[in-house]
C-alpha cells in the first residue's frame, strides 16, 4: 500500500501478510510508517494506492466492527471525564455487547478495581489496559496494537505477552508493532521489518533464529583460518582476536579440528537474535521471507 501525507511519501508500497494463530511484529525505528500501517488496517485512514484486507473484506465493512478487529492504537484517545467503566459500555452499546462482557474484559485487563475512576485519574499504564480491554470486547478474531507495551511496568508487560500468546493460540491474528525488539522477542511467531514506509523484509523467527554457524576460540588463529579457506567455508571475523564464526555444521567442524589436530577452548552452535537479523536486514536494506 501507499500513503502520502502532505507531499510526504509515508507508505511506499508496503506489502505483508498477518496470518492466523501467529504474533506477528511489525518493526521498525519511530517514523519508519507502522502507525499509518495499522490506522490502514483498521480503516481510519484510506491508502492512496494499493488496497487492505482484513479476513478478505475491505476495513470497516462488517456489520459486528468489534467483532471484526480490536483496535489498539495508544491510550490517549478517551474521554478523561467519563470512568474507565462507562468509557466501555458506551462503546459496547454501539455494537450490540452485553454489559457482562464489558465486565470480564475490565477483569482480564486487571483494572477491574478502577472500573469506577475518572479516566483522569490513570496512569498511562491503565489507559494502555482501558484500550486493551475495549480491544478484547467483542472477541474480535483479528488484534492489531500499536506499541501496546508503552506505559505498561513490568508486570504489565508479563501479562500482555501472555495475553497476545493466548490470543494467538486461540487462532486469531495478532498484529504489533513496536520499535524495541527487546518487547517482542519472547512473543513473536513471525516479523516484519518496515523503513521509510518500506517493507525490508519478513521472516517466521524459527527461521530468523536458525543456526548462524559455529562459534570457536582457539589460540590458533592463523591454522583456523588455513582450514577455513582449504575447505572453503565462510569466516565472520570477532573483535576477540581468538574468536571466529564459521559458515558450516559444527559436526563438520569438529571432525576437521580433530583430523588437523587442531586445538580450541569452545566451541558452539551460534544462532541468530531478532536484534542481530534486523540490523542485518538495516544494513543489506535487501528481502528475507
Amino acid at each position: 500500500m501507499d500513503k502520502v501525507y502532505d507531499h510526504v511519501q509515508v507508505l511506499r508500497g508496503a506489502s505483508f501478510e498477518v496470518p492466523d494463530g501467529a504474533v506477528t511484529c511489525l518493526v521498525g525505528p519511530n517514523g519508519a510508517g507502522k502507525t499509518t500501517a495499522l490506522k490502514a488496517l483498521g480503516g481510519l485512514v484510506r491508502p492512496d494506492g494499493g488496497e487492505v484486507q482484513v479476513d478478505g473484506a475491505a476495513p470497516g465493512t462488517s456489520s459486528f466492527p468489534l467483532g471484526h478487529l480490536g483496535l489498539v492504537l495508544g491510550p490517549d484517545h478517551w474521554v478523561e471525564s467519563r470512568t474507565g467503566f462507562h468509557s466501555l459500555k458506551g462503546l459496547a452499546m454501539t455494537s450490540g455487547v452485553p454489559e457482562s462482557r464489558v465486565r470480564q474484559c475490565l477483569e482480564e485487563a486487571g483494572i477491574a478495581a478502577v472500573r469506577d475512576r475518572k479516566v483522569r485519574t490513570y496512569s498511562l499504564g491503565m489507559r494502555q489496559r482501558l484500550s486493551l480491554a475495549a480491544a478484547m470486547l467483542g472477541q474480535a478474531r483479528n488484534l492489531v496494537l500499536d506499541e501496546p507495551f508503552n506505559g505498561l511496568d513490568p508486570e504489565g508487560v508479563r501479562w500482555l505477552r501472555a495475553l497476545l500468546r493466548s490470543q494467538a493460540e486461540e487462532g486469531r491474528a495478532v498484529l504489533v508493532s513496536s520499535h524495541l525488539l527487546a518487547e517482542v522477542e519472547d512473543i513473536a511467531d513471525r516479523v516484519v521489518v518496515l523503513t521509510e514506509g518500506r517493507v525490508l523484509a519478513q521472516a517466521w523467527t524459527d527461521d530468523v533464529r536458525r543456526s548462524s554457524g559455529v562459534l570457536v576460540r582457539s589460540g590458533e588463529r592463523a591454522r583456523v583460518l588455513v582450514l577455513a579457506r582449504a575447505r572453503q567455508w565462510q569466516v565472520e571475523e570477532h573483535e576477540d582476536q581468538d574468536t571466529v564464526l564459521i559458515d558450516a555444521e559444527i559436526e563438520e567442524v569438529q571432525k576437521a579440528f580433530s583430523q588437523e589436530g587442531l586445538s580450541f577452548t569452545e566451541m558452539r552452535q551460534a544462532s541468530r537474535t531478532l536484534e542481530d537479523w534486523f540490523f542485518h536486514v538495516l544494513e543489506e536494506g535487501g528481502q528475507e521471507s
